[in-house]
């Protein structure tokens, strides 16, 4: 179930044994905050228990979990850092006792919320303790939202506290933003207090308040050199000098779009899917959708060429055959002149 699913759900029933899975920290602290609204301030300061399984065995929270509430209807115990459940190879240095977990997971004390959290993009589905897990506890997903779920999470956001938001303000919101939950959740704070009279969010106020990215950033220079606008791409050059940003960082990052262009546009041509691709490439699926709306403007040869320019800038700037910021200002100029003569 999502967040606000969950906080519905504590006002009518409430399980012996939840398990919050993902990796976003706005929604693991939303999480917390909704099972610690369960029980009344008096009850926080008596009945709420939390473990760092990195540090102490498991079997310390469940001993916790099976002790009856002081004067109160439940007992909350957080439990943080369950590496056994991962899929990963680390090794903790506390022996933890599964055995007793799973005892308690088949057979809990109904007066007690046991809260697992485990901050990770996935389980080990072959363990026998996550197949319980998955029989006996009921599940929050506090993972990466995007797309339509996050658009549909900011709209009721801002319903809720009485905001409405231009269609073009979201889409440059989320650009921005590059999606990321976290960094949504906090720009929304500041464009709310920024727009509170109105109570409308503007896209001149996004523009204002949400800064992009240095890869959105360097997305536009790149669009505008391919385009063959050398005085759009001089004024974002400079802009991004004036940022104190060292032409070498912009030469890597450049490298990098463009060989996401080049591999998004082979990908597409062989029909893989958006979700699949951002997979495959193990990128962002925003950076995906973006390189996608964008590619089809570009030749595959073009791509390649400025490819292999940048890998050359990158040369001469690293063995010191020239000024830095001269030596990109060369690479664009050049760039565009040559796909002029061959247009």
């Amino acid at each position: 179930m999502k967040v606000n699913e969950l906080k519905e759900q504590l006002t009518k029933q409430i399980a012996p044994v939840y398990v919050v899975l993902g990796t976003q920290t706005q929604l693991i602290r939303q999480t917390k905050q909704a099972f610690l609204a369960v029980l009344s301030a008096e009850e926080q300061s008596l009945n709420v228990a939390e473990f760092d399984l990195e540090q102490v065995d498991i079997e310390e929270a469940i001993g916790e979990a099976n002790t009856l509430p002081f004067l109160g209807e439940h007992k909350l115990v957080l439990v943080n850092n369950p590496h056994f459940l991962s899929g990963s190879h680390t090794k903790s240095v506390i022996n933890q006792n599964i055995d007793a977990f799973s005892s308690y997971i088949m057979d809990p004390q109904l007066t007690t919320i046991l809260v697992i959290f485990a901050p990770y993009s996935k389980l080990d589905q072959r363990k026998k303790i996550t197949k319980l897990l998955k029989q006996y506890a009921e599940w929050v997903d506090a993972q990466q939202q995007a797309g339509q779920n996050l658009k549909s999470f900011i709209l009721q956001v801002l319903q809720e506290q009485g905001f409405t938001i231009e269609p073009r303000a979201l889409t440059s919101l989320l650009q921005r933003t590059q999606e990321d939950y976290s960094t949504v959740v906090a720009e929304l704070e500041k464009l709310m207090l920024y727009n509170m009279h109105s109570q409308k969010i503007t896209a001149q106020s996004v523009e204002k308040l949400v800064p992009q990215s240095l890869d959105d950033n360097i997305f536009d220079l790149i669009d505008s050199i391919l385009q063959g606008n050398l005085q759009r791409s001089e004024q974002l050059y400079q802009q991004l000098l004036l940022l104190n940003n060292d032409p070498i960082l912009l030469t890597a990052v450049s490298q990098s779009q463009i060989r996401l262009l080049l591999q998004v546009k082979i990908l597409s041509k062989e029909g893989m899917a958006s979700g699949k691709m951002a997979k495959f490439l193990q990128v962002h699926p925003y950076r995906v959708k973006l390189a996608l709306q964008r590619v089809r403007l570009y030749d595959l040869s073009q791509l390649k060429k400025a490819l292999l320019d940048l890998i050359e800038i990158d040369y001469q700037m690293k063995t010191g055959q020239g000024d830095k910021r001269r030596l990109f200002e060369i690479f664009m100029i050049t760039f565009i002149m040559d796909n002029k003569k061959t247009d």
